[in-house]
């Protein structure tokens, strides 16, 4: 079998190397036509790195030069590389020549290499889910390989400000746990003089939102979603169905469903209050279970494509591509709506068909209103059959909206072609 040539060198710049995407899996590697065997290394989590590709020795070595960045561009990469090219050249023992790995020390500890202790030490808090799912969707690929101690103001506050385009609550919360991080670990780290969070950009807090989708809108939405594949389309129905919280769907484990039972059961660790949930599964839910469980290639009930041990990513380009397709689908602009949107708005459409709010309440397993305070401590009944007829009840809704929506396409279309 004839070997397929690498790709032939380029003349880089900093802008081509911004400009560099990252892989779906695996790394690639641009090599540079101005110094030979230099290249930039681009990892899947975005991270792009300088390389020197050496033969010393009679052995190919790749020599790390640094992290891409405002501070190392490509011309300090260049003027590294050639200083090391001439370096082994002229010495008579070439491997001596070779930059010698630096004792592991606390002041070089990446934040990768102190997350497990940090985790542990947090193991007792009810957030501790939240907290690594924040940690392994945005502050690991980001700076995971990175000196915790280098870390500056700037680069979190990029990283803030760029979670905050689309999800302004998350990039706060980011910034909280990335904090907590460097509090727990400034002990640990002897050149750290300062937290670098507290001086970094943070977003304002959002404003309480009220947003409900109207009739209309969610039975369009239900159509839209009949054309959305995997993961998003089945997902959102899961939502929408069941009124939890995105990250308990999308984060959701196979072995949370009892199919036999027509249950879920969201343990507390995973829930947002600490508090173990059992949702009933309507007919339309348990059919969507079904489905994605037939797929035995993980633990996940909606893993990431090419990576089953993930949750899905990419949120805001499905979401975008969602919304449009619901404004083209009704005919006119729609406002602004968020995948939490629809937990308010399956809590008011129990409202509306006539549901007690403690009832409502435990469907969404609030431990507010009714449910807090001396009340909650002496009342334990967890309304698990009102919360099975409730949610049947909003099931026939929504098939209800649907039904009106498709009634009302058909419509529209007889008037035009009349």
């Amino acid at each position: 079998m004839s070997k397929v040539a690498p790709p032939e060198p380029v003349v880089l710049t900093d802008a081509k190397i911004r400009d560099l995407r990252r892989p779906k899996s695996g790394q690639i590697e641009v090599r540079d036509k101005s110094v030979p065997g230099l290249r930039v290394r681009v990892g899947t989590s975005g991270t792009k790195s300088f390389v020197l590709r050496k033969r010393v020795a009679g052995k190919y070595r790749n020599i790390a030069l640094g992290r891409f960045s405002g501070r190392f561009g490509l011309a300090e990469a260049r003027k590294k590389a050639r200083q090391l090219l001439s370096d082994i050249e002229s010495k008579a023992d070439p491997l001596a020549a070779l930059p010698q790995p630096r004792r592991r020390s606390a002041a070089a500890l990446t934040v990768s290499a102190l997350w497990p202790e940090f985790k542990a030490a947090k193991a007792h808090l009810r957030s501790i889910g939240e907290i690594e799912r924040v940690f392994k969707r945005h502050i690991l690929p980001e700076f995971g390989d990175r000196a915790a101690d280098q870390i500056t103001r700037s680069e979190i506050t990029r990283l803030i400000d760029e979670i905050a385009r689309n999800a302004p609550v998350m990039a706060r919360l980011t910034l909280g746990y990335l904090s907590s991080f460097y509090g727990w670990a400034m002990p640990r780290l002897d050149r750290l003089q300062a937290n670098p969070c507290r001086d970094a950009g943070r977003p304002p807090a959002p404003k309480a939102r009220d947003r409900v989708l109207s009739e209309q809108e969610v039975g369009a939405l239900w159509h839209v979603l009949e054309g959305e594949g995997k993961p998003f389309g089945p997902a959102i129905k899961l939502l929408l169905l069941t009124g939890q919280r995105r990250n308990e769907v999308f984060d959701a484990d196979r072995r949370e469903f009892d199919v036999g039972a027509k249950l879920w059961t969201i343990s507390g660790k995973r829930a947002k209050n600490g508090a173990t949930h059992l949702v009933p599964l309507t007919p339309a839910a348990l059919g969507i279970v079904q489905k994605l469980l037939k797929d035995q290639r993980s633990e996940k009930l909606l893993p990431a494509r090419g990576n089953w041990d993930m949750s899905p990513s990419g949120f805001s380009k499905a979401m975008r591509r969602i919304r449009e397709s619901l404004e083209e689908e009704l005919g006119h602009p729609v406002q602004h709506w968020t995948l939490h949107d629809l937990r308010r708005t399956l809590a008011t459409g129990l409202q509306r068909l006539g549901v007690r709010l403690e009832v409502t309440e435990a469907v969404l397993n609030h431990l507010s209103g009714s449910r807090s305070g001396i009340v909650g401590v002496y009342q334990r009944h967890n309304y698990f059959h009102e919360k099975k007829a409730a949610l049947a009840a909003w099931e026939r809704e929504l098939k209800r909206l649907a039904r009106l929506h498709k009634a009302r396409a058909r419509t529209q279309l007889t008037a035009l072609a009349a």
